[in-house]
């Protein structure tokens, strides 16, 4: 009785996608919808650098305790260090604010409930480059924000479409917030030039806009530092701005929901406040992350030589990645040997 008045929620491609593969038999389905990435034999793909970082976790025998709130301070530095560079001038002036959150989605999640309170930010709008990842504008709206759109990618050349991404900074009232997307554009592929993030940085600086990167994807699409080019520009220009962080895909941890929230502040003080304001939030929301993958992670990025293990993993799973697409392209455009009947496809 108390519920007879709730309506069915929107439908998510995704979701529907998912349950349609997992329900056909065919030996030949190919699934291009869940971003996992998977071996020769479509199974889950554990890296080597994870399998030794288990073992050293097993050893400590740190049990299952609650993590803290904000999540294990080695973790987020290590994360921050990753992300920004080691000598990022935030990072030195202690003007970077870093706390664990629920991988990708819970870190934007948790970026606009916190933008949501800010009074600076009170009538603004949230501005996203369409196609984009289906998950943004219901995330905005359950905080209240409101989300408008511009074009980000130009179906018909095949390219990004700056001039209509540099127009939308120019339009947008001051102070507006911009969700980037630092490398792997999800769903177009196509990322900006070193020159074009110059570019926006630029107009966006002019405008006092307010970056908000999505950083889902570091070390997939190119080389860690080059995947990063555009937030670090960012940073370089003094920017305050947010970076949600995820470790789903270049370690490998989709289920561990591993991320990171990182704010940059004005100054010091400022960061002190905006970390205890996120501390609140967690607090309120989840109470704490999941801490497995984070230990995982810490261990890994806080030794050079299961770093460089996991660095070289991430290279050929790029390469990997890109002859996958190569094959596939030339089987549905020039070879036409595959079929679309049993070939499961989503933006999302």
């Amino acid at each position: 009785m108390f519920f007879d008045d709730v309506p069915q929620g929107p439908a998510d491609p995704v979701y529907i996608l998912k349950n349609a593969v997992d329900a056909d038999r065919s030996p030949n389905k190919v699934d291009l919808g869940v971003g996992v990435y998977r071996n020769e034999q479509g199974q889950y793909h554990e890296l080597q650098a994870i399998r030794e970082a288990k073992n050293i976790l097993a050893r400590k025998e740190l049990g299952h305790d609650y993590e803290v709130t904000t999540g294990d301070d080695q973790f987020v530095k290590n994360a921050a260090n990753l992300l920004f560079g080691r000598e990022a001038t935030a990072i030195r002036s202690k003007r970077v604010t870093s706390v664990q959150a629920i991988s990708g989605t819970g870190s934007i999640h948790l970026a606009a409930l916190f933008l949501s309170r800010c009074a600076k930010f009170k009538g603004k709008r949230v501005h996203i480059g369409t196609p984009a990842w289906g998950n943004y504008e219901p995330l905005f709206n359950l905080v209240g924000l409101e989300v408008a759109k511009y074009r980000y990618y130009d179906a018909e050349s095949g390219r990004v479409d700056l001039p209509s991404v540099l127009d939308a900074v120019a339009q947008a009232p001051e102070g507006s917030i911009f969700v980037l997307q630092g490398c792997c554009h999800n769903p177009s592929g196509l990322d900006l030039t070193p020159l074009q993030w110059r570019e926006l940085a630029k107009a966006m600086k002019g405008r006092k806009h307010f970056p908000l990167f999505d950083m889902a994807y570091q070390g997939l699409g190119w080389q860690l530092n080059e995947d990063a080019y555009g937030l670090r520009y960012f940073e370089q220009l003094g920017f305050e701005l947010i970076a949600c962080q995820s470790f789903s895909k270049n370690f490998g941890l989709y289920g561990e929901r591993c991320g990171v929230l990182h704010a940059i502040s004005d100054d010091d003080k400022v960061a002190a406040n905006v970390y205890d304001q996120l501390r609140c939030l967690i607090r309120w929301e989840f109470s704490s992350s999941p801490a497995y993958g984070a230990r995982l992670v810490s261990i890994i990025l806080a030794s050079d030589e299961l770093s460089a293990i996991w660095t070289q993993e991430l290279a050929t799973m790029r390469q990997r990645l890109l002859n996958l697409r190569g094959a596939l392209h030339r089987a549905l455009v020039h070879e036409r040997k595959v079929g679309f009947q049993n070939c499961y496809m989503t933006m999302y």
